[in-house]
């Protein structure tokens, strides 16, 4: 069986070109899917349904709306109950940047790559990779148990995640292979992380 990760669709925070990502109201049931996000949705659950995928596959979700929606939208394409909701899933947070402008992610994933991820009170990225990574690995166990299970979040904490599962230093998630809206990736085998990628900020 598989573990695949699914980033949510095109959000209305896409659209607009600003950051949400502080739990509160905004993120968590006002910024959805915009209509182009709910086709995505629906388009990437019929083309999983095509390669294989059930009712029985496992979908856990972000509790952010954006996310959450999507993976009801996936999960309903393959006939499948509903997400189960694990808040580890949730966005990143970036602090100060929550409602500005999406262009500051150039400077908060330059500041990972130098090992600087928490400055200006941005969520840490060894902070990310410890919630997602805990996530990864009941994956595993449920996959290991004959089950398919897709996590269905955001881009900074798949990529982390997706670096995580390639053995690469955590930091260096952008150096991975951009996940666009509603973009359905396999995961392979996981791989040895370097033992001092924890150690960085």
């Amino acid at each position: 069986m598989s573990v695949l990760v699914l980033r949510h669709g095109e959000s209305t925070a896409n659209v607009e070109g600003v950051i949400v990502s502080s739990p509160g109201a905004r993120a968590l049931t006002e910024v959805g899917l915009s209509r182009r996000g709910r086709e995505q949705a629906a388009e990437a659950g019929r083309r999983a349904r095509e390669a294989g995928f059930d009712a029985g596959t496992i979908v856990l979700s972000s509790d952010f709306a954006r996310a959450a929606e999507t993976a009801a939208v996936f999960a309903a394409e393959l006939g499948a109950r509903g997400a189960r909701i694990d808040a580890r899933l949730r966005e990143r947070d970036f602090g100060p940047f929550d409602e500005g402008p999406a262009s500051a992610y150039d400077d908060i994933w330059a500041a990972d790559a130098a090992g600087r991820s928490g400055e200006h009170g941005v969520e840490p990225v060894a902070s990310v990779a410890r919630r997602v990574g805990a996530v990864l690995a009941e994956a595993d166990a449920l996959a290991a148990d004959g089950r398919s299970v897709v996590l269905v979040a955001h881009g900074d904490v798949l990529q982390i995640a997706l670096a995580l599962r390639e053995g690469r230093d955590p930091h260096e998630h952008r150096e991975v292979p951009h996940l666009g809206n509603a973009e359905l990736r396999e995961l392979g085998p996981a791989r040895p992380v370097p033992a001092d990628a924890s150690a960085r900020a």
